[in-house]
């Protein structure tokens, strides 16, 4: 029994330190990373698609609170404007 268990300990160390070995096990790794990459992909891609339209449905209030502010400072700036011309006259 000791022989077969040392003959099996000094396969698995051959196998371990083979190259063919060290290229499955790479191989294996950049499956898995490669499919859970598109996993993660397709639901991030949905989640861009939702979060897209929910920013648009706000782009036309958005804008008119931007102009709104816009002539606001334009209202300011003119104001100012007037009043420093009149001190000089």
């Amino acid at each position: 029994m000791r022989k077969f268990k040392n003959k099996c300990l000094r396969v698995v160390s051959r196998i371990k330190n083979s190259a063919f070995a060290q290229k499955a096990a790479l191989a294996v790794v950049a499956i898995t990373v490669a499919t859970g990459n598109a996993m993660a992909a397709s639901k991030g891609a949905a989640g861009f698609t939702k979060a897209t339209q929910e920013v648009s449905s706000y782009q036309t209030p958005v804008s008119n609170l931007m102009k709104a502010i816009a002539a606001v400072i334009v209202l300011v700036g003119a104001f100012n404007v007037y009043f420093k011309m009149r001190a000089f006259v």
